[in-house]
């Protein structure tokens, strides 16, 4: 996912580097040669990505140019982020908060590094219904086949009679899951 983001201050650009090239380090970025001039930092990993309910781990790169016009800097940014695309919205919002954040350091000189605790909970979260939910259904399967199965060796019914018992079975099971996992997720 790639976010931008562009603004002004009445920095010079010097000033405007340095205080950029701090922030990202604060912030858990490896600042690495850039070019055109521009400032590069990387962060986390593409194991990060794969394995981290961490938003920091995971594989992002930013890249910074600032154009200088007298007393006042522009500066645009640009980050690139990996994430798997259920998790496109928690990128977006550790980006969105972390480079209004970067804004407010480089106009003001206050730094304060975005806390991803309540995102790595949501992360967990959504992880976890998904497992859940995934669980459900192959536990609802087996159900299903099992008693497809049963109903038609020891009942002795014909086997469009004993799938239809399964599939009523399945939905049965799906339908109880679905209403546990709803009440959960209102607790």
């Amino acid at each position: 996912m790639e976010f931008q983001s562009t603004f002004t201050t009445t920095i010079p650009a010097a000033t405007a580097r340095e205080r950029i090239a701090a922030f990202l380090v604060q912030a858990g970025y490896k600042q690495l040669p850039g070019a055109d001039g521009g400032l590069y930092f990387k962060r986390g990993s593409t194991w990060g990505t794969l394995s981290s309910f961490n938003p920091m781990k995971w594989a992002c790169a930013a890249t910074i140019n600032i154009k200088s016009e007298g007393t006042s800097s522009q500066i645009n940014t640009t980050a690139e982020i990996s994430s798997d695309p259920t998790e496109k919205h928690f990128a977006e919002e550790l980006l969105t908060e972390e480079f209004g954040l970067l804004e407010a350091a480089v106009t003001t000189n206050v730094f304060n590094i975005f806390d991803v605790s309540d995102l790595k909970k949501k992360i967990a979260g959504l992880v976890y219904r998904i497992v859940l939910v995934s669980a459900a259904l192959m536990i609802s399967a087996v159900i299903g086949v099992i008693a497809g199965a049963f109903a038609s060796f020891s009942l002795n019914i014909h086997l469009i009679g004993s799938t239809a018992i399964g599939i009523g079975f399945l939905i049965i099971t799906g339908a109880l899951f679905a209403v546990i996992l709803r009440r959960q997720k209102k607790t």
